[in-house]
């Protein structure tokens, strides 16, 4: 059984093949990790995970799922995300972290919402009515991914992977169902990937080569 047997990803040498997904927590209310995160993923590692995948983490304060949520939109979230990753690693684990923004399925509190086009996520009245994302809107959030990357790269983590799935915003792009442009990010499959591949361009341009790059779709 391989389950058990050492596996290497670029140049990444995994103890065994479990890994832990990223799975949301709600319990930073600082966006930050704390000893709440040193126990739960220091546990994991314990436990024998030879990867953990930290929780998504905001690339911006708008881009949290909720306001409990990481974040790595600051140069003053490195240091806590460092101590977490030397934790990690001290139990005998690799660790990396998702990067993500959730776009109109912002849960945190947020001057407003914006999405590819203006249409809400809930029929409820659960979120407020998205704006449409201008092109400043969209480059300043690539940007963002930019610099989340170099935080993360700094921090020491192992593993980077995007947040493009879960209907949050890169997938929000992907699907013509929330995607209703007709400028070069909609309209077309190419138009509606064209986030997604200006994000990843921008994450590789601060991610090292030789580290794994992950996407979640």
């Amino acid at each position: 059984m391989k389950t058990y047997e050492p596996f290497k990803v670029k140049n990444m040498e995994l103890k065994n093949r479990i890994v832990m997904p990223p799975m949301c927590m709600y319990s930073a209310p600082d966006s930050i990790p704390g000893d709440f995160h040193l126990q739960h993923y220091g546990a994991r590692a314990l436990g024998g995970a030879g990867l953990i995948i930290v929780e998504a983490t905001g690339v911006l304060p708008e881009g949290r799922i909720s306001d409990n949520c990481l974040g790595l939109w600051s140069n003053d979230q490195t240091a806590p995300m460092a101590r977490l990753v030397e934790h990690v690693h001290s139990l005998g684990a690799k660790i990396g972290i998702q990067l993500n923004h959730a776009g109109r399925k912002c849960g945190a509190r947020a001057e407003k919402l914006y999405a590819p086009s203006a249409l809400n996520y809930s029929s409820d009245g659960a979120y407020p009515d998205p704006a449409e994302m201008t092109e400043e809107d969209i480059a300043r959030v690539t940007e963002a991914f930019h610099t989340a990357a170099g935080r993360a790269r700094a921090a020491g983590f192992d593993v980077l992977e995007i947040h493009g799935a879960h209907g949050y915003l890169i997938n929000q792009f992907l699907s013509p169902l929330s995607n209703q442009r007709r400028d070069g990010y909609g309209a077309t499959l190419e138009g509606r990937t064209r986030f997604l591949r200006e994000v990843l361009q921008a994450v590789k341009s601060e991610w090292p080569e030789d580290k794994p790059l992950f996407l979640r779709v």
